[in-house]
């Protein structure tokens, strides 16, 4: 074993360092790729609300007018009520008992509770406790998406206070809502 040349200085000669590992261009990165993908998913979902021509037309054209406009309500639907009729079905064998029993809709019968002045979340809770797992909501003011649902207080439903809502009323009940902070129209 050899050691290094003595240097007066206090300091040893040492071998040069290697040059440093060339790095791939910015574009071909895997991470890169991966990052714009779950933009454009992301994106993708964002857009998938569906919004009307409609919709957007009515919204465009009021909010572009200089003049104060009075703010339009839309008419109230039609009450929903939904009934299911279920024919006699032969006995199923244990087998197929299983089968059937999940395969069939939860069936719900309530009358409709009085939604308006609630925050979304305590509505939606309320629905769910009637058995109506999903229901949608709608910003009346805008296209703006739901993210925080108590940030949200609920102006209009369109089942009507007291209806009787029977059947198979999944994604049936829809709330008209807008930001906490602002008056419904």
């Amino acid at each position: 074993m050899t050691q290094p040349p003595y240097d007066p200085s206090g300091q040893f000669a040492t071998a040069p360092l290697p040059p440093a590992p060339a790095t791939k261009p910015f574009h071909k990165r895997p991470a890169v790729w991966a990052v714009a993908g779950a933009l454009v998913v992301g994106v993708g979902i964002g857009n998938a609300g569906g919004e009307t021509g409609e919709a957007s037309a009515s919204a465009t054209s009021s909010s572009s007018s200089s003049a104060p406009s009075s703010v339009a309500v839309a008419p109230t639907p039609a009450p929903v009520t939904v009934t299911v009729t279920e024919t006699p079905a032969p006995v199923p064998t244990p087998a197929t008992a299983t089968a059937t029993a999940t395969a069939t809709t939860p069936v719900v019968d309530f009358a409709m509770p009085d939604l308006v002045g609630l925050d979304l979340q305590t509505a939606q809770n309320v629905i769910q406790g009637n058995g109506v797992f999903l229901s949608r909501s709608h910003d009346l003011l805008g296209m703006r998406n739901q993210v925080l649902d108590s940030n949200w207080v609920v102006c209009t439903q369109n089942i009507p206070v007291g209806q009787q809502v029977t059947g198979a009323a999944e994604g049936l009940i829809d709330l008209g809502v807008v930001k906490r902070e602002e008056p419904c129209p």
